[in-house]
């Protein structure tokens, strides 16, 4: 069975994006960049909510042309173009789904059977309502989270209020500029 892996970036007050929607606060350095490969090197699929998943796609393809593009960026750029791309939208029109080797997924219910054959792992990058959304139905076997050294004080909260969900650690690492690389499995 395929392992469904999470990613996130989060502010020690919970939150996955600031009152503005923005990541700028987000710590990225060679350390964090070399931390999340390791994410993509057992995986051949990735998925998003709908909103990540038009910022990746207007993102990503456009890559392999930029001059300035570093090695780990071409090499990320290239991963993708291979991988599928799964959006998860009850409300995204079928025609916007339209990057190459994109599957549309009306409920995140769906990514069950997604997973149930033998394969390699399918991994996430942002997309906290979704990640809210599989850790509720019990999808998400590993969340890894950058617990970035900032309260935002306000934001997009990543967990809801009113959920548990009993997680157990399988490693914490501390990375350059305070940021903690943590990997935990449900249970």
């Amino acid at each position: 069975m395929r392992k469904l892996k999470m990613h996130l970036h989060i502010s020690l007050d919970g939150y996955a994006s600031d009152a503005a929607g923005g990541l700028s606060w987000a710590t990225y350095n060679e350390a964090v960049a070399a931390h999340a490969k390791r994410l993509t090197l057992d995986a051949d699929a990735v998925v998003f909510g709908p909103a990540t998943y038009k910022m990746m796609h207007g993102y990503w393809p456009t890559v392999p042309n930029d001059p300035g593009a570093t090695a780990g960026e071409l090499a990320h750029a290239e991963w993708i173009a291979r991988a599928t791309k799964i959006v998860v939208s009850s409300a995204l029109p079928a025609v916007e789904a339209n990057w190459e080797k994109s599957l549309l997924l009306r409920d995140p219910v769906e990514l069950t059977a997604i997973k149930q054959p033998p394969g390699n792992d399918i991994v996430s990058f942002g997309s906290p309502k979704l990640v809210r959304s599989c850790l509720e139905r019990g999808l998400v076997d590993e969340l890894h989270l950058f617990l970035n050294p900032i309260l935002l004080g306000g934001g997009q909260a990543v967990f809801g209020s009113g959920q548990q969900h009993k997680l157990r650690l399988l490693e914490s690492t501390p990375l350059p500029d305070g940021v903690v690389a943590l990997v935990y499995t449900p249970g």
